[in-house]
């Protein structure tokens, strides 16, 4: 081999080598470049499984929270069930009450009629003591009867208290003015009301004593002999004298059923 052949040669291998480290080059930066897409591609799959966790494990959060409500309204939906099977049962027996009550009220209230019919003819057959009082109040009652926005409870309550005013004149004593009628011509005079047993009056200037006749159902004068113990009981009712014995005529009892 001669020189020029050598020097040839010599430069073939050396653009063979310089060819060879150029490709060399361009492979590793290739490679180089594929690494980075690739750990590029794997931290945006990293990313996205990531995600995937996180939405995973909250709707899983979700899930377990949709069932323990789901659990509570199970429990709840119970207890209502059971509370309104109560009160179905309470509701049924307070219908009952009502019927039994509609129908007692319906009953009462006739008898509490009656029972004001029976005041009003006990007071006219009575002793004619405050009459003007006595039928004033039987006239009101007879008024609140009629009215429907008053409970039967409250009716039975007033007539009853009726019934104890008119008991209750049975064992006090009182004295008050008013006006009788003898002869047809009206008096003012002062009364005396002993209890139930008599009812006195005295005219206003001490001349004329009388009392109350049931058996004649009129007023009859009494004796001056009387005046002086009329007069002494009028006070004792006032509580202007401490009480004390007095002597007046008392009617004998009798049946005026």
């Amino acid at each position: 081999m001669n020189i020029r052949s050598a020097l040839l040669f010599g430069v073939c291998v050396t653009a063979l080598l310089l060819a060879s480290t150029s490709n060399t080059q361009e492979l590793v930066e290739e490679a180089i470049s594929a690494q980075a897409a690739s750990q590029q591609a794997s931290a945006e799959v990293q990313d996205r499984i990531d995600r995937l966790d996180d939405e995973t494990r909250g709707m899983l959060n979700e899930y377990r929270q949709t069932l323990s409500q789901v659990s509570e309204l199970d429990a709840y939906n119970l207890q209502l069930e059971r509370l309104v099977a109560t009160q179905n049962v309470e509701l049924a027996d307070y219908e009952r009450q009502f019927q039994e009550i509609e129908t007692t009220k319906r009953q009462i209230l006739p008898m509490i009629i009656r029972m004001l019919d029976v005041l009003e003819e006990f007071v006219e057959i009575d002793m004619p003591f405050l009459p003007q009082e006595r039928n004033l109040r039987i006239q009101e009652l007879r008024k609140l009867m009629q009215r429907p926005d008053i409970l039967t409870s409250e009716k039975y309550r007033r007539v009853t208290e009726a019934y104890q005013i008119e008991l209750d004149y049975g064992h006090t004593i009182e004295s008050y003015e008013g006006e009788i009628r003898v002869d047809g011509d009206a008096r003012t005079v002062a009364f005396l009301r002993y209890g139930r047993l008599g009812l006195y009056y005295m005219s206003l200037d001490g001349l004329t004593i009388g009392h109350w006749d049931q058996s004649q159902d009129q007023w009859v004068e009494l004796d001056a002999e009387y005046r002086q113990s009329l007069d002494r009981a009028m006070r004792i009712a006032r509580k202007q004298l401490p009480p004390d014995l007095t002597r007046l005529p008392v009617p004998a009892p009798e049946n005026r059923t």
